[in-house]
């Protein structure tokens, strides 16, 4: 399916809605409840300000999908674009895609900036790619598959867009990394009304065996590799005050906490905080895990 197929205005000035438009109301119709907070956080936060940090992320997935000259690529969650740019000063045929409108436009900014062209940018959700089966040799996630509900219908999705020899990539936060663990102590201080409500915890994009069971016999060569990105901060509670300024996902249930519980529910963060500290580094460590597999050539 090419842009044109869902995008593009009727040329004609009847008044009528067009295809594409009917085909982009339809798809915020099937926007789950998690979808629409998700869309709504990172809209309300500043990712852009977070998402240097994770650079390093986006180059090892390039690198270790070996996304070559001639490829296709599909970038799910693509956010400012990281690893759709990397991607492109490889392929040159990339496409990004991402739920919210305000980061695709940053997204165009730094591919300009960067003085990378060959990208398409497209909104839409990582559970309804607006693509057709078999239209991509590379589909990675820099983490923003994580947040596409229900995850079984990501993973399908993933599976469904790459083609016959083609390769998945996707990084994930670790189930026992710092921003998960933060996450639970969150939990516990808030009533289940306040609570984003996925199916299933995003972070269990970490877990191989959840994995495993997710892609199934579809994959072949399904490899896990554990690495740690180094987020820069002068202190656990400095890292605390960048993450509740810049992250969405955290200022939207924070606002949820009332004014006398919100002193303790920030002293027991920034303790969970402490032991990911380097302070040789100056840097907070997050972990996260890298999957790799390939889709079977056909018979």
């Amino acid at each position: 399916m090419t842009e044109s197929d869902t995008d593009e205005p009727n040329s004609d000035s009847s008044g009528e809605t067009s295809v594409g438009e009917t085909i982009d109301r339809q798809r915020i119709e099937r926007e789950t409840p998690s979808e629409r907070w998700t869309k709504r956080v990172w809209e309300t936060g500043s990712y852009a300000t977070i998402a240097p940090n994770y650079l390093s992320m986006g180059s090892r997935l390039v690198e270790h999908t070996a996304v070559s000259a001639g490829d296709d690529v599909l970038d799910v969650g693509c956010g400012t674009g990281n690893v759709a740019i990397t991607a492109a000063r490889r392929s040159g045929r990339v496409t990004g895609l991402d739920i919210t409108p305000e980061l695709l436009e940053r997204a165009r900014a730094n591919a300009e900036t960067a003085a990378v062209e060959g990208v398409s940018w497209r909104e839409g959700t990582a559970t309804d790619l607006p693509f057709a089966e078999n239209a991509f040799d590379v589909t990675l996630s820099n983490l923003g598959h994580m947040y596409g509900d229900p995850p079984d219908a990501a993973a399908r999705e993933l599976l469904r867009v790459t083609r016959p020899g083609g390769r998945i990539g996707f990084t994930s936060w670790t189930p026992t990394s710092l921003y998960p663990s933060m996450a639970g102590v969150i939990v516990t201080a808030l009533s289940p009304e306040d609570l984003p409500n996925f199916s299933e915890p995003p972070f269990l994009w970490g877990d191989p065996g959840t994995v495993r069971e997710r892609l199934g016999s579809a994959v072949r060569e399904l490899e896990f590799e554990t690495d740690t990105v180094r987020y820069p901060a002068l202190s656990p509670e400095h890292f605390w005050h960048r993450t509740a300024t810049n992250s969405g996902m955290f200022t939207e249930v924070l606002d949820a906490v009332g004014d006398d519980e919100f002193p303790g529910l920030r002293e027991q963060l920034i303790e969970t905080i402490e032991p990911y500290f380097d302070e040789e580094r100056n840097a907070v460590e997050l972990e996260y895990r890298l999957t790799t597999a390939s889709i079977p050539e056909s018979e």
